[in-house]
């Protein structure tokens, strides 16, 4: 199931025994439980009758003894159970029975950024549990929810500024509501929201490491572009975020590379949305590609995104794969449409 259904259910009031909030999207996974909290526990019951569990501190057994446990002051209680890949094979039959009997005033919630459906825990957890996906949207829904959270922090957003946060934070939507934030603290209430402001609040760290890669993997250096990899890696990005970057980065180049040899640099900034200064480099970048040879990228890309999300996925060697790929030495020649 996917958020907006779930919302709507919510607005139903129709609640499942169980749900498994399942993605890496922080940003979602808390709406979702909070959402599941105000619209299933009256907000001066929640004290009492909301509990959050580790299962690296607890025994699933301990969960499930206080699922059938009555509420205080409550029609139903919300147990929310995070780090559930640390529950043993043992415990999951007390979950199996459980299942089975599930007791009417409880709902429990189960977190995981992400399972090996292979094992027996996570069979048994989309099995018994409504899952929801929780994963990053497109950069084109990215854009639409920043424009919306703009309207609820009660900012004018210009078309431009929206493109430059997506395009230098990515589809973190945590992030985005954060950096968001503090331009709302920086124009006012009210206040219109620039790409100048981006530029002059929001690190842009992300997009200048995109065209420096755009540089490298044009010019085929390899163990240049695998080094930079594997340094974003070990800074906090993640293996998804990565591939969504170079996603980003080669619809931008086919874009560029679109555009006559002799467009002025407003003209650009203006067809793509971008301020002048990102679209110089942009431009510079495209440049030394063949329309090929970024036409190319978007297989292996998809094909990259969906073994980062099968299970169990080998982050690195994924990565480095896709590296080779997109440097390899045998270019497709100028003209070949793939």
């Amino acid at each position: 199931m996917l958020p907006p259904d779930f919302l709507r259910q919510l607005k139903r009031k129709h609640f499942a025994p169980a749900y498994l909030l399942l993605g890496g999207d922080l940003y979602l996974r808390d709406l979702c439980r909070e959402s599941l909290v105000a619209a299933a526990v009256p907000e001066p019951a929640r004290s009492l009758a909301v509990a959050k569990f580790s299962l690296k501190e607890v025994r699933l057994t301990d969960v499930l003894r206080q699922a059938r446990t009555l509420p205080m002051l409550s029609p139903r209680q919300v147990l929310l159970v995070s780090e559930v890949e640390s529950v043993k094979d043992p415990e999951l039959e007390a979950l199996q029975d459980y299942s089975k009997e599930p007791s009417p005033f409880t709902i429990l919630v189960f977190e995981a950024a992400q399972l090996d459906r292979r094992t027996k825990l996570a069979r048994l957890l989309e099995r018994e549990c409504v899952v929801l996906e929780l994963e990053s949207p497109r950069e084109d829904a990215v854009v639409e929810a920043a424009h919306k959270f703009a309207w609820e922090l009660k900012v004018k957003l210009e078309p431009a500024a929206a493109e430059e946060l997506v395009s230098a934070l990515g589809r973190d939507l945590g992030r985005l509501r954060c950096e968001l934030e503090k331009l709302r603290t920086y124009v006012g209430v009210r206040g219109t929201i620039t790409v100048e402001h981006v530029a002059a609040i929001v690190p842009a760290a992300r997009q200048f490491t995109a065209f420096e890669l755009a540089n490298v993997l044009a010019a085929g250096r390899r163990s240049d572009a695998l080094a930079r990899v594997r340094r974003l890696l070990e800074t906090g990005e993640s293996p998804v975020g990565l591939v969504g970057l170079l996603a980003w980065l080669y619809r931008r180049l086919l874009q560029a590379h679109a555009l006559r040899p002799d467009v002025p640099t407003w003209e650009a900034a203006r067809q793509l949305g971008m301020s002048r200064f990102r679209v110089e480099a942009l431009l510079r970048a495209a440049r030394r590609f063949s329309r090929a040879e970024l036409q190319q990228a978007f297989p292996w890309l998809l094909e990259a995104d969906r073994a980062l999300k099968s299970s169990p996925p080998d982050p690195t060697a994924i990565l480095e794969t896709l590296i080779v790929r997109l440097t390899r030495k045998e270019r497709v020649p100028t003209g070949v449409v793939v």
